[in-house]
């Protein structure tokens, strides 16, 4: 059973309240739009690595640690994830699975208020999730500020009051933009799972960590950038209670990204080549970790599947 006992969207509310409060520590700005509370985390200031760590808590509403660390690869940074609370952090909160675009504003939606809204609504259908709040934290990653009728659309889908919403805007472009992106390393496993039909409600806790991609002034190149922390750099742990190992073993090897026949090829060139519609260019089976081990405590087995490609995350973090 999906734990309903505590709102992601007051969890998270704290934690924006805390950037709120110290917009100068956190390099963010605060203004009001149409009544809404919106937080700028890198679009017209410079934000940084501590408000990048912050937005990721939020997207998974404040059911994840997440932290810097160094990763293998000539020590560049890194952040590792870890949530007790996988399917909600992850599939229910920190999914991009809320399209926001009204007149000429367009945006990914993550976030707790994903839950108010239920997009999508058959996935909380699926997980019997439901959460009231009469405050809504939504983050929008975008290259401009929401326009007044955005904030209408969100406050009719949440139902929530625009004076109690709170929308975090990060830029592809950002460090705090390109920190969230790594700090999806659990959700790009499950994910993948779950297209294999495996049972998330079987997962107790997930770990990962994927290192951060290394700034670029065009978003679209950032986009190609990120994709090659996770894809090929994304180490996952899943702890999880399975009756049989089998079930375990018949996936392991389909889950990393190595499985795919796609495997291989730079998204930072892809993105060169094909503009924005690089993503739609490849198998996309290859979204997933570079490496996964599922540890069953039910048996006490664990399993481990896929490798790190030093090669092309070396030319994706700009090293000669």
């Amino acid at each position: 059973m999906i734990d309903m006992s505590f709102s992601m969207n007051k969890l998270a509310v704290n934690i924006v309240k805390d950037l709120i409060d110290h917009e100068k520590e956190y390099k963010v700005t605060t203004v009001k739009i149409n009544g809404a509370t919106v937080i700028d985390t890198g679009l017209k200031v410079p934000g940084g690595i501590n408000a990048g760590l912050a937005v990721s808590k939020i997207t998974m509403g404040g059911l994840a640690s997440v932290n810097l660390v160094a990763y293998q690869i000539d020590t560049v940074p890194a952040v590792s994830v870890f949530t007790d609370y996988p399917v909600e952090a992850c599939m229910l909160s920190q999914l991009a699975g809320w399209r926001v675009q009204v007149k000429d504003f367009f945006a990914n939606g993550s976030g707790p208020a994903r839950a108010l809204a239920k997009k999508p609504r058959k996935m909380y259908e699926a997980y019997g999730y439901n959460e009231t709040s009469d405050e809504a934290v939504l983050v929008l990653e975008t290259d401009k500020y929401p326009v007044d009728d955005a904030i209408d659309y969100i406050a009719k889908e949440t139902n929530v009051k625009r004076e109690s919403i709170y929308l975090v805007l990060v830029s592809p472009a950002s460090m705090a933009g390109s920190i969230q992106v790594s700090a999806r390393i659990v959700e790009t496993g499950l994910y993948k799972l779950d297209t294999l039909k495996f049972d998330l409600r079987s997962i107790i806790s997930g770990f990962g960590i994927s290192p951060i991609a290394a700034l670029h002034k065009d978003p679209l190149i950032m986009a190609g950038k990120t994709n090659d922390m996770l894809l090929y750099g994304g180490i996952t742990h899943y702890v999880v209670d399975v009756d049989n190992d089998d079930v375990i073993k018949s996936i392991i090897d389909r889950v990393p990204s190595s499985s795919s026949k796609d495997y291989g090829k730079s998204f930072t060139d892809l993105a060169m080549q094909y503009g924005w519609d690089f993503l739609y260019k490849v198998d996309p089976s290859i979204f997933a970790p570079a490496i996964i081990t599922m540890n069953n405590i039910k048996s006490g087995k664990s399993y481990v599947s896929g490798r790190i490609n030093k090669e092309i995350l070396r030319k994706a973090l700009g090293f000669s």
